[in-house]
């Protein structure tokens, strides 16, 4: 029985590692976790600035995921890498000092926003080192199905064609691409020919009434 739920365990988390819009799902909720640790921790009198740049990091993932760029994407994978060599360097420089200080000398609400910090920054380093790891299964999921198609993409095109959205291909971009050229053509052409005729009648005008004298002329020679 125990053999026959691991190996339920493993299939189910084969399939979500193999699964781009559940591992998308999965990140979105990291990042939320990411922005809720940045917040608690932000309370701690002092040694809280590291949590304030992870709250601002975890904000730019939000916004970038919105709009569905790649370049946003980019800049936020590497945001996100700064953000762990900044963990690493936090957690060498300040931990021994918070955990330490003496609450008779500090007061107990003071240590406590201080250890409290200490703490969300490790669920949040932990937590940051996971999204880490689930984005880069994310862009080789990505990646791989675009590759599959091998198609040309445009420059600010992700992954699969958007950084989440999923992908359009090519025959109804290029069907949707001619549709608004026609109707942008049936909307302009009417334009372009009213002004045509209408600079084309002063001269018509012009030659019927040349026309028009000449034909007396002509009779009455």
């Amino acid at each position: 029985m125990v053999c026959f739920c691991s190996q339920n365990v493993r299939n189910w988390i084969h399939a979500c590692l193999h699964d781009y819009d559940r591992l998308l799902d999965v990140a979105v909720i990291l990042i939320y976790i990411q922005i809720g640790c940045s917040l608690i921790g932000s309370l701690g009198a002092l040694y809280n600035g590291v949590s304030l740049m992870n709250l601002g990091i975890a904000l730019f993932a939000l916004v970038a995921i919105s709009s569905s760029s790649q370049s946003l994407g980019r800049t936020y994978a590497v945001l996100l890498f700064c953000a762990i060599i900044l963990d690493i360097s936090w957690f060498i420089l300040f931990p021994r000092d918070i955990w330490n200080m003496s609450s008779q000398s500090k007061g107990m609400l003071f240590v406590f926003s201080l250890r409290l910090t200490l703490a969300m920054e490790i669920l949040g380093s932990c937590v940051r080192f996971l999204s880490s790891l689930l984005w880069i299964q994310i862009y080789r999921l990505g990646a791989s199905y675009v590759d599959s198609r091998a198609n040309p993409r445009e420059p600010d095109f992700d992954m699969r064609n958007s950084f989440l959205n999923p992908p359009t291909l090519p025959n109804s971009r290029q069907r949707s691409n001619s549709d608004s050229d026609d109707a942008l053509g049936s909307y302009y052409c009417p334009l372009f020919e009213d002004r045509h005729q209408r600079s084309k009648s002063p001269f018509l005008g012009h030659n019927d009434r040349g026309s028009r004298n000449e034909s007396p002329g002509t009779e009455s020679s």
